[in-house]
């Protein structure tokens, strides 16, 4: 008896114990504390700079004292979460709705995959969270807080900026190779090979270099678009060197950046390798080529050494430091923060419509430039977007890099091969830039190269009176045809009623649209064909009466504006009545990436023929 009434003695002293330790050890409840989700692909490189880079920037306040609002200061406490948005876009938006509804985070930031990006920033807007983005350029984006900005105000940029001022800075190091090829080798028009991944990104920019690089002087002697997960691009290659391009034009996000380099260099094809490679940003870049990446030419938000601003070159080797790695352009997620905690103080709140004006009309001196937003009335959306961040020198330029015998040196903005365009006076550069290196190999292989021919007189215009060649579209049930450019290409998934045909050009635009469409005016008629197709904002101008070139038939012709896929378009549109029924050929194009031409535009539609 006396063992039993001991044990029980012992069993409840300890249950005491236990129930007055329990209490000291649990958490500290969570007060004065800003939680800010760090969302992207934390099993790769891109998810992983986005946390050191917001790891940095929360040290950094932490150890300030913190971030002030009235009398009070909070700590930031950061949120891992892992997006898996390259191998699971679908599972994005899941993760991040954890994030609000589990961790209860006061804001997010963070983001790569531009797929990923539109319903994990849906699911911050249905709960009104700010979203900072760290990762996506696509203008689309940014886009939709123009077009309901009541949802999408919550919505910011940080990094990059979008495609068109990615393909902008693109070019400028297209530019800066071409005057170096032509200025050392005599290479007057360079062939440029177009490599780059299948994903939305990189569509407009893909289109933007077919549609521009000719007019730059360039021959595109072809477009390859493998996987951004591409293991194996051999064939690519193959193909491309048989081309013998001067250039190979990349733009890569994902980890088929390093198969590309790796492979072209174990295949030893001279060629300068220039554009976006974000694996070429690593510095585990040269290992995981085994050196076959060298003289990699690329766009880069930072570079050893090149002081962009007073904080670039600290922070860069700060991040080294605690990494091992370089900073890709992911690890704005530091500057992404300490813009922050400026706004929260500016603000004096956390409440999100309280700081969605503060952010629009903020300045931030980071690490890759000022970082500013484009207005709400910003009248060019596309590219300017309102929350998407001010692009040209005083802003954000990105700094061309390239890899020289293991070293990633910065070699791009360059003085003597800069021009005043709309975005300011490029004719700059650097502290810390250095000059770009040809591969011995390509450079061996121009220098031996036979000779460009004369010009070869201008080509004799083509049968039928047309300053082009053309392919016929024919209706036979109606009694109509209609001439385009023969290499334009016909895309049947957009053929639906009332559009009977469309093609275009290989650089997508400009395009060909043959709607038949029952209505009262030749401008209902243009309105609804082109509403179908999916057009918006159409604004049919000034019409015109014409005959065609049958001499007998009436047409009614007028410019017309619109909003295609987004974009800003103009066509040349051109309708005969028959019955009740309007025949419509509409030529159109987005003056982004191809300015309007009537004079073309305007030949092809009047080719308008009817047999009945």
């Amino acid at each position: 008896m006396a063992k039993v009434k001991k044990f029980l003695f012992l069993f409840f002293t300890c249950l005491l114990l236990v129930a007055l330790v329990l209490p000291a050890c649990a958490a500290p409840k969570e007060e004065n504390v800003i939680k800010v989700a760090v969302v992207g692909p934390m099993q790769f490189i891109q998810g992983e700079h986005h946390w050191m880079g917001a790891t940095m920037a929360a040290e950094e306040i932490n150890n300030a004292g913190g971030v002030k609002i009235g009398d009070k200061t909070y700590k930031i406490q950061l949120v891992k979460v892992d997006s898996n948005e390259i191998l699971d876009v679908a599972g994005a938006a899941s993760a991040v709705e954890r994030a609000i509804t589990v961790d209860k985070v006061d804001f997010l930031m963070g983001g790569f995959r531009t797929e990923a990006v539109y319903p994990m920033s849906d699911v911050a807007m249905d709960y009104k969270k700010i979203f900072m983005n760290c990762g996506a350029a696509t203008a689309a984006l940014q886009k939709r807080v123009a077009d309901d900005y009541d949802r999408y105000k919550y919505f910011f940029k940080v990094t990059p900026y979008n495609e068109i001022f990615l393909v902008t800075s693109d070019f400028k190091m297209l530019a800066m190779v071409a005057e170096i090829l032509k200025k050392d080798f005599g290479i007057t028009k360079p062939r440029v090979a177009i490599i780059a991944e299948k994903l939305e990104w990189t569509e407009v920019m893909v289109a933007l270099a077919q549609a521009n690089l000719p007019k730059m002087g360039m021959e595109v002697v072809g477009v390859w678009r493998p996987s951004d997960t591409a293991t194996d691009v051999t064939a690519e290659l193959t193909a491309i060197a048989a081309k013998e391009p001067h250039i190979i034009f990349t733009t890569f996000s994902g980890p088929v950046g390093i198969t590309y380099a790796k492979q072209r260099g174990e295949l030893e094809i001279p060629v300068v390798s220039v554009g976006i490679n974000v694996e070429a940003q690593k510095k585990g870049f040269w290992d995981a080529t085994g050196g076959k990446g060298n003289y990699e030419f690329v766009l880069n938000t930072f570079a050893k050494g090149v002081a962009m601003t007073d904080k670039t070159v600290a922070f860069f080797d700060e991040f080294e430091k605690r990494t091992g790695e370089f900073p890709t352009y992911t690890a704005a997620t530091y500057d992404a923060l300490l813009s922050m905690k400026q706004n929260i103080e500016k603000a004096g709140t956390l409440d999100s419509d309280a700081l969605v004006p503060v952010i629009e009309q903020s300045e931030f001196p980071g690490t890759a430039g000022l970082t500013k937003y484009y207005p709400l009335d910003s009248p060019a959306c596309p590219p300017m977007c309102p929350h998407d961040i001010m692009y040209g020198p005083g802003y954000q330029t990105g700094v061309g890099t390239q890899w020289q015998d293991g070293a990633l040196k910065g070699v791009w903005p360059k003085k003597e091969y800069g021009a005043v365009d709309t975005f300011g006076n490029w004719r700059f550069e650097y502290p810390g830039t250095v000059a770009l290196k040809i591969a011995p190999e390509a450079a061996d292989k121009f220098r031996s190269a036979p000779a460009a021919p004369p010009a070869a007189p201008p080509a004799a215009p083509p049968p039928g009176g047309l300053s082009f060649e053309a392919a016929t579209y024919t209706n036979a049930d109606l009694g109509f045809s209609v001439k385009y450019p023969k290499n334009w290409k016909e895309n049947k998934d957009e053929e639906k009623a009332p559009s009977v045909f469309y093609a275009a050009d290989p650089a997508r635009v400009p395009t060909i649209r043959v709607m038949v469409v029952e209505a009262a005016t030749f401008a209902d008629a243009e309105r609804a064909g082109l509403e179908s197709a999916g057009s918006s904002g159409i604004k049919v101008g000034a019409e015109k009466e014409i005959t065609l070139a049958d001499g007998t038939t009436k047409a009614t012709t007028a410019k017309v504006d619109l909003k295609s896929k987004g974009y800003d378009a103009e066509a040349y549109a051109l309708g005969v009545k028959k019955g009740d029924k309007w025949i419509v050929v509409s030529v159109s194009t987005v003056a982004l990436l191809v300015p309007y031409d009537e004079a073309q535009f305007s030949e092809i539609a009047t080719t308008l023929t009817f047999t009945k």
